[in-house]
């Protein structure tokens, strides 16, 4: 059995420092991708108040494909309420409170035999709690989870994937320790300092980190992986010149919002997003509360960009590695939580 699960670390040719630390520009915002983004931000407003007024009474939200806000409930006063508000309603079996519940079981498992290689959290779109396994898993162990799993009933679907996620580490265009080499999500500050905002599985590897024309970066400040999977550089060389480019708040977009992704290896990838508290079994440990998104993420993009237009999102913490095919997971470490673990604010 195979579930591609090893940290993958490489060297290719220096860039420009510059190329290090500033993040890509996606150039001039069309009109049309500007109305979609302020769309998106109005509705996960809208979202998050009627989640909030209804309780266990709904089971979360999403954007459908026509880009409309539908809003999941489990009664027809729900309902009322919620196309009241201007939204659509949908009516489901299960509410938010068994759904988050059987994750929670499932989480209490987490890393036990059979578990790796393997991710879960809550579908909206399915009304249910979403098991992925690989299509190579079939040993007694995982079996026995699987099982263990159905046995929740039709709180529980089973979907085999492609392959196992895996954290992504190797060829990058961002920060180099050790012959290692990862992405930068964002260029924070706190404390009259600044920080480089990167993946804890890249930040665990060494505490020194140069640009990759040879330039002192910084020393790490903090990290932490598996459990979560975000890290902080501080900044020591002064003239370096850190920019956030077009990112100018943080947040967390509604499931099924555009996303972009920025990354050494791969450059920006386009998805949406699939789903949030996401809980991913790599080899290297147990990470939960990740952002499931379509957008393709290959070694080398660790500690990338996750956005939503001006709205920085989440840092890359893993994927399944091959072809960008269609449906492709990846999986990111929330922003807002990695920077406020640390006091920091977006730059």
């Amino acid at each position: 059995m195979n579930r591609g699960m090893r940290l993958k670390c490489a060297t290719i040719p220096l860039l420009s420092t510059a190329a290090l630390i500033t993040l890509p520009a996606f150039g001039t915002v069309q009109a049309t991708a500007q109305s979609t983004q302020d769309a998106q931000i109005r509705q996960t407003a809208l979202a998050d108040r009627l989640t909030g007024r209804l309780g266990d009474r709904q089971a979360g939200s999403y954007l459908d494909g026509a880009g409309d806000l539908v809003v999941n409930v489990t009664d027809a006063a729900a309902a009322r309420q919620v196309t009241g508000a201007g939204a659509r309603a949908r009516v489901v079996a299960h509410g938010i409170r068994p759904l988050t519940g059987a994750k929670a079981r499932l989480d209490r498992l987490a890393g036990t035999a059979g578990t790796t290689g393997l991710a879960w959290g809550v579908d909206v779109v399915s009304n249910s709690v979403v098991v992925d396994v690989p299509r190579t898993d079939d040993d007694a162990a995982t079996k026995a989870f699987v099982k263990r799993a159905r046995a929740m009933g039709d709180l529980v679907r089973v979907r085999r994937v492609a392959a196992a996620p895996r954290p992504m580490v190797g060829p990058g265009d961002a920060i180099l320790t050790g012959g290692s080499r990862c992405s930068v999500s964002a260029i924070a500050v706190g404390g009259g300092a600044e920080f480089v905002v990167t993946a804890g599985h890249c930040t665990r590897i060494s505490p020194n980190w140069t640009t990759k024309d040879g330039q002192t970066l910084g020393t790490r400040e903090a990290g932490s992986f598996p459990g979560d999977d975000y890290g902080t550089i501080r900044v020591t060389n002064g003239s370096l010149q850190n920019d956030n480019a077009q990112l100018t708040s943080v947040g967390r977009p509604a499931v099924g919002s555009q996303i972009q992704k920025k990354g050494s290896t791969t450059g920006t990838t386009t998805g949406t997003i699939r789903g949030y508290d996401r809980t991913v079994n790599y080899q290297e440990g147990t990470v939960s509360g990740l952002v499931e998104t379509t957008a393709c993420t290959q070694p080398g993009d660790s500690g990338g960009s996750l956005q939503a237009g001006t709205v920085a999102v989440g840092i890359v913490s893993g994927g399944t590695t091959g072809a960008c095919r269609a449906n492709y997971q990846s999986y990111f470490q929330p922003l807002d939580e990695a920077l406020q673990s640390q006091s920091l604010t977006l730059k």
